[in-house]
């Protein structure tokens, strides 16, 4: 979409226009539903966020700076939202670590060599609070400091769960090509 014609929708929007409305909901709902469905484990619970979304997004598109790009912005209330219905969750634990300095050096090199299915369905293997990491850090490419805002922990806590998310991941991998002669057997 040009930026002009955006720049119009989101005038428009904040001028309370439903027709604007429903066109910055119609441009960007698809891409904000694929945010939340790699956060969420149901698609009811993603369809919660992204509805949740659109109300925050409504609500603060006044203190949108112009500065950035809309659909990163958007993004990261999808993420934002995710997160909030995650910490509701009863069986949710706490992303905090007691020895969070315990980060631990990983040659990653196994992981180029999954394809994008595999990583997913190891992923739903490992802690929540890692796997989310881990998907802000490496789906999102989102840095520790960002992800430490985003998720209310320190950037330390962000890298010990994601040092650990791989290493669980390598070891799910390692067992999946235990039988395999030509699998990855050093980290």
């Amino acid at each position: 979409m040009q930026t002009t014609n955006l720049k119009h929708i989101v005038n428009g929007c904040l001028e309370g226009d439903r027709i604007s409305q429903m066109a910055l909901y119609n441009t960007f709902n698809r891409t904000l539903y694929g945010v939340a469905v790699k956060y969420m484990h149901n698609i009811h619970d993603a369809e919660e966020v992204v509805q949740d979304s659109w109300i925050a997004i409504f609500k603060s598109l006044s203190g949108y700076s112009e500065e950035g790009k809309l659909a990163g912005w958007m993004k990261t209330i999808v993420i934002r939202t995710a997160w909030k219905h995650i910490r509701k969750k009863p069986e949710f634990s706490e992303l905090t670590e007691s020895n969070q300095n315990n980060v631990v050096r990983l040659d990653i090199q196994w992981i180029d060599k999954m394809t994008c299915e595999e990583i997913l369905s190891l992923l739903d293997l490992i802690p929540e609070a890692q796997r989310i990491v881990f998907k802000m850090f490496v789906i999102d490419q989102l840095n520790h400091n960002e992800i430490a805002e985003i998720l209310e922990i320190t950037p330390s806590t962000s890298r010990a769960h994601l040092t650990k998310a791989r290493k669980k991941l390598k070891t799910q991998y390692d067992l999946l090509n235990k039988g395999n002669r030509n699998g990855l057997r050093a980290i």
